[in-house]
């Protein structure tokens, strides 16, 4: 039986100072034989249609009014609030997949320093410079050999704000052997 798992478009809805923030978990291209780069958006805006249309690029005011003004009346509180969101929401999505945001905002250089503050304390986060992209890879990564002979399962580790830096690796998932007669200790290559 083939494992297969549907990448799903998901969102997260949060509030800060009775504007309505949202979080878009895109699954955009499949970057290797099953595994996914996952786009994520976010806007401040007054209703959740707006927030929709802004994320869809509809041609109309809804949408232009939040392009404007990407982080609302909230300003900082509300980014702040994001990216700590982002280090929560991070294992939903599946282990090896990518997970990228990018800085397309009115005002993308403001946006670009946010989060370059954000990511120079988590130094697993990856950084285009020329493109403004940020990323990072759920544990396992893609290219790890433990995908040819293991099961992989998913874990949220016990504090998901975590850095998944060293041995804090290897609590984000859980592996079994595929063949169980094959199985070797960890430290045996």
């Amino acid at each position: 039986m083939k494992n297969y798992r549907r990448r799903k478009f998901t969102t997260y809805k949060f509030f800060v100072e009775g504007q309505i923030c949202k979080i878009f978990f895109h699954p955009q291209k499949e970057f290797q034989k099953g595994f996914w780069a996952w786009n994520v958006g976010f806007a401040v805006g007054n209703s959740n249609r707006q927030l929709n249309d802004w994320y869809w690029q509809k041609k109309n005011k809804r949408a232009r009014s939040v392009s404007r003004q990407i982080t609302g009346k909230v300003g900082l509180k509300g980014v702040t609030k994001f990216f700590t969101e982002i280090l929560k929401l991070r294992w939903i999505i599946e282990p090896g997949d990518v997970l990228y945001c990018d800085c397309t905002s009115s005002k993308p250089e403001q946006q670009f320093k946010i989060g370059y503050r954000f990511v120079q304390r988590h130094p697993l986060w990856t950084i285009d410079y020329d493109k403004k992209y940020f990323f990072w890879h759920r544990p396992p990564y893609s290219n790890d050999p433990i995908w040819k002979d293991h099961k992989i399962i998913g874990k949220i580790p016990a504090n998901p704000l975590q850095n998944t830096v060293n041995n804090l690796y290897f609590d984000c998932f859980s592996a079994t052997p595929i063949d169980p007669h094959k199985a070797r200790s960890k430290h045996q290559n």
